[in-house]
Order: structure tokens, then sequence, then C-alpha cells
């Protein structure tokens, strides 16, 4: 079903979504502390159609669908991401047991899921000894960008936690796309295959059509 599904970006327009993607809305839970820790769904969005088209401008009054306003709105649509490997752009952080944590920096969207008040994904993977690493790989694996992804000593992939296709929308932030759905240029060139990505929303990221945080500068009203 899966390999059905893709999100085709429109020059000068929306996300075409396609192949039956389930949508819903997603945020992320805090502790009392105000560190991130897990995902929960706020709603299931009800939506039927084979396809639908998500907003890229940032200025639709039908959030998150397209309601055309990017044919009149003022933004930047051309999308300016590297198109190479994640090999070519991610720096390699080797853990001192053994394993590699990959650091895509260009994905981050600023969720805080790599690190607490006392210590961090980086720091996690210098320290020896199975509990650091398994913390470091537990943080890594609710990163919800792709920016942090992990591979064991031995293996030739990143190790991907187990996400089913689907698109949930973070709350005034981007569109979550999760479980490997493929994601196609204007142009028709298919970007490489992730497990986990987000694509902007807000209209501002410098790396379309990924996101890149722009909106939390923006204060991105997700109306």
């Amino acid at each position: 079903m899966a390999d059905e599904m893709r999100i085709q970006v429109m020059n000068g327009g929306p996300y075409v979504v396609s192949g039956g993607v389930p949508l819903k809305e997603m945020a992320p839970v805090h502790t009392f502390n105000g560190e991130p820790v897990d995902w929960h769904v706020l709603r299931e969005i009800d939506e039927s159609r084979e396809m639908y088209a998500l907003c890229r401008c940032g200025q639709s009054n039908d959030k998150p669908y397209c309601d055309g306003s990017h044919a009149t709105a003022t933004w930047a649509e051309a999308e300016t991401a590297d198109r190479g490997p994640l090999a070519t752009r991610a720096k390699r952080v080797e853990g001192s047991g053994g394993g590699v944590m990959l650091d895509d920096e260009s994905a981050c969207i600023g969720a805080g899921f790599c690190g607490t008040r006392t210590t961090n994904a980086w720091e996690l993977m210098s320290e020896a000894g199975d509990e650091a690493r398994a913390q470091a790989v537990g943080m890594i694996s609710m990163c919800p960008s792709g920016r942090l992804s992990y591979v064991a000593e031995g293996a030739s992939a990143p190790a991907e936690p187990d996400l089913g296709p689907e698109v949930a929308i973070l709350p005034g932030g981007p569109l979550w796309v999760r479980g490997g759905i493929r994601v196609e240029s204007a142009d028709g060139t298919v970007w490489e295959d992730q497990n986990r990505r987000n694509l902007c929303r807000c209209g501002e990221s410098k790396n379309k059509p990924f996101c890149d945080g722009a909106h939390s500068d923006l204060n991105f009203d997700e109306r």
C-alpha cells in the first residue's frame, strides 16, 4: 500500500497527496520539566479521499488544505534542498562503543527529542556502556525529521522506527511525513526515500520542500 502513496510538490503550488494517505494531527508529550518524550494523536482527520492538496505557501485560509492562495501570495516556492543522498550531507558521529550516529543538520526542526536538561544524543554517543547507547538510540528514534539516525556496528543502513505510512500535521509546524512515503519534486525528481521527514508548510523554509524550523521564528499561524 505504501508503494502506491506519494506526495507531489506542485510548481508554485501545494503538495498533492495521493494513494489514500491517512492524515492526522499529532503533538509532542512533554514532562513537567518541558522535555519532549513521546508523541500523541490530537485528532484523526476524516480524510477518505484518494487525493487531496495540502497548503505549501503558508497562507491558505483552509489549512492544512490548499485554497489557491499561492496564486496571489508573495512567497518563494523554489525547491532549494540538497538533492544528494543522506550519506553526503550527514556528519558521522562515531560511538565510543561502536555504531555511528548520522547527523543531517539541514533537516532539523528543533523538536528537542535529542536531549534533556542533563545530556543529549551527542554526549551519550561518546560514552561507553549499553545504557548510554540505548538512551542515545531512543532519542534518535524519536526525532521526527530524520536529522538523526543510528547505524549499528556491522550494519549497512540506519535502524529506523516502525512507522506506518501517514502524514501528521504538527501544530504551528510542518507536515510530518512518516513511513517512507515517496516525495516527488515539481520537476518529477524523486527525493531520496526516508522513513521520517518534514515538509515546510509556512512557506519560509530555506530548505524547501523540507522544513528548516523557520516557522518557529514566524509564530506561524496554522489556522
